[in-house]
């Protein structure tokens, strides 16, 4: 006789099998520090389809990335909602500023995985506005999903660009929150980030573990929506 398990899992009740399938998925558990809100542990679930971001609850709120799709899913269960976020290509303008970026290997750092790290910053009128410590050419398929994600997300912010008061563009503004490119994540496995509106990401764990693919889809029935201005 089948062994069932009674399960809550994303604002609906269902009867699961004991044995649902589960997915091979890269798990990184990164701190989130923001300096009006505090600590969140974050963890990020990626594998060819989808990346899951959460708080390490099952049954929490998350973010879903469909790979293949190039479409952002942002759900809320008190709400039951859905916010939407396809892809719009962009290209980054010519500033006004100058913008550089360099890398270099981080002295004195110790070696994570018998690798180097290297520091990775990007530059926007003579201030840095992204610094990122990473190790290079690791989990390189997982690295380049988090780069298309991010190119996603920022394409969300140059579309809705003109809904920030023009007094706010700054240099950091502009290079850091909305063309920001993420082209770090093509270079390797960041272990730090720190972004210009004080906010900063370290990564606590990383590894290999099989998840329930039950985490890789939308509920039902849940109300869906696009963010303003798109």
């Amino acid at each position: 006789m089948k062994k069932y398990l009674f399960t809550y899992v994303m604002g609906c009740i269902f009867w699961l099998p004991a044995y649902a399938g589960t997915i091979k998925s890269l798990a990184l558990h990164y701190d989130e520090l923001e300096k009006s809100a505090g600590v969140q542990n974050m963890r990020y679930l990626i594998n060819q389809q989808f990346m899951r971001i959460d708080n390490g609850d099952d049954n929490a709120d998350y973010i879903l990335f469909d790979v293949n799709k190039k479409i952002i899913y942002s759900v809320n269960h008190n709400d039951q909602t859905v916010l939407k976020i396809e892809y719009k290509a962009w290209v980054q303008p010519e500033f006004d500023f100058k913008v550089n970026i360099n890398q270099a290997v981080l002295k004195d750092a110790p070696k994570i995985q018998n690798k180097t790290v290297y520091i990775y910053n990007v530059n926007a009128a003579e201030q840095t506005c992204t610094s990122v410590y990473l190790i290079k050419n690791i989990y390189t398929a997982e690295m380049e999903i988090m780069y298309l994600y991010q190119k996603v997300l920022s394409g969300q912010q140059v579309a809705t660009l003109n809904n920030t008061p023009k007094e706010m563009h700054t240099p950091c503004f502009l290079v850091d929150q909305v063309y920001h490119s993420g082209d770090y994540f093509q270079l390797g496995l960041p272990v730090k980030i720190n972004y210009s509106r004080d906010y900063a990401k370290f990564l606590k764990d990383f590894k290999y573990i099989e998840v329930n693919e039950k985490l890789f889809s939308l509920p039902e029935k849940y109300q869906e929506y696009k963010a303003f201005g798109l």
